[in-house]
């Protein structure tokens, strides 16, 4: 059963198919109807309450699309910087690799004729990344 709360954001979303299929449980990666992909469609559209949802209810962070493109790059297409810092800090605190050159000149060209904060925000939050990933240990190889 979904909360009122989640109920009301999934609402005012817009997402065009079934409700439950953003219950917190769903599989937000898996293609519904006609193969769109909940996940993906959030990202791409830039809503940001519903990324922040399926974020904390498990969606796959590294996830792409069937052409290869990460969610990170989907929601800077969408110019929504509030997704992009969501999937920003997530992918920070997972792990993850820092986006490469081409994905940084994506993003550094998208928001820079934004805010002078939301700028220095982002090559703030990509520096911070860089130095998570040079103080992270090795991995193992067993």
């Amino acid at each position: 059963m979904t909360d009122w709360k989640t109920q009301q954001m999934i609402k005012a979303s817009g997402w065009p198919l079934a409700p439950e299929l953003l219950a917190p449980g769903a599989d937000f990666n898996a293609p519904a109807e006609g193969g769109l992909v909940p996940w993906h469609w959030a990202c791409s559209e830039g809503k940001a309450g519903l990324v922040r949802h399926m974020i904390e209810h498990g969606a796959n962070l590294q996830d792409r699309t069937p052409t290869g493109q990460g969610m990170l790059h989907m929601a800077a297409r969408s110019k929504s910087f509030q997704v992009v810092m969501l999937l920003i800090d997530a992918l920070k605190a997972s792990g993850a690799p820092a986006p490469d050159e081409g994905l940084r000149s994506f993003l550094a060209k998208t928001f820079s004729k934004g805010h002078p904060d939301s700028k220095n925000r982002l090559q703030q939050a990509l520096k911070d990344w860089d130095r998570l990933q040079r103080q992270a240990p090795p991995a193992r190889s067993d």
